[in-house]
């Protein structure tokens, strides 16, 4: 699945952000953000992480699997190759009508965490195409926030509390050993089987043996939408082998 690549990842940046600087007045007061959000920096992410608030919209799209590591987490799956994102035409725009996840809507806007606190601080991908040297579209006037910073401070606040609600539930099927590795083949009109590695999904053999108690645990926690999101979702793996056949034409 979709990693970051080494050097971000021993910096514990998420993926796409190389260099996020602190949104500020008096480092910042000259650019804006081009209001046309184009996505051309995750072509080559064939994964992307989901938070359960998303599923409900995301399972008719995408499968819907768990991050083969230490702490499982959902993820929306975008291609069945490394290295490609089937969501992603030719003009840098999502695939029209498909339901683009929040994560890549936020950027180039990121919470980060200073590492001597635990408050969150806003900051932006400098480096990002959405990033330009004028003042058509600000970030601040006169030193206050413009309407595109406090609406960008309100979906990262948003992104970041379901990112921990789902956080807690990936961690309560892991408490409850639902998880089961796997993998997946297919085949493409050509007659090319494409596998892809290096997932979880949730076992439904073990769900249904789970004690009344551990069930109404889940329950309570509302990890309930979250596997039948997940589970319903397996039906989404046929659009990824019609959208892979479809740009070989």
């Amino acid at each position: 699945m979709a990693t970051a690549t080494t050097k971000e990842s021993e910096r514990n940046l998420p993926l796409f952000y190389k260099k996020p600087e602190v949104l500020r007045a008096d480092k910042h007061k000259n650019i804006s953000l081009v209001p046309e959000a184009k996505y051309d920096f995750a072509r080559s992410a064939n994964s992307l992480p989901i938070n359960a608030a998303e599923m409900p919209r995301a399972v008719r799209h995408y499968p819907i699997v768990f991050t083969d590591t230490a702490n499982p987490f959902p993820v929306a799956v975008l291609g069945l190759r490394q290295g490609s994102n089937l969501f992603i035409e030719n003009d840098g725009s999502w695939a029209k009508g498909i339901y683009a996840p929040a994560y890549v809507r936020r950027y180039p806007f990121v919470f980060m965490r200073n590492a001597n606190s635990k408050t969150l601080t806003l900051c932006i991908e400098r480096n990002s195409a959405r990033i330009m040297e004028n003042r058509d579209n600000p970030f601040f006037l006169d030193g206050k926030r413009t309407e595109v910073t406090q609406n960008a401070l309100k979906f990262c606040q948003a992104y970041e509390a379901e990112f921990q609600k789902t956080n807690e539930v990936a961690k309560l099927l892991g408490k409850y050993e639902l998880f089961t590795s796997n993998r997946g083949t297919f085949t493409l009109e050509s007659g090319e089987k494409v596998s892809l590695t290096g997932f979880k999904l949730v076992d439904e053999k073990k769900l249904n043996a789970l004690p009344a108690d551990a069930f109404e645990a889940l329950r309570a926690a509302g990890a309930l939408p979250v596997i039948y999101c997940h589970l319903l979702s397996m039906h989404s793996w046929h659009n990824l082998v019609s959208r892979e056949d479809s740009k070989r034409v």
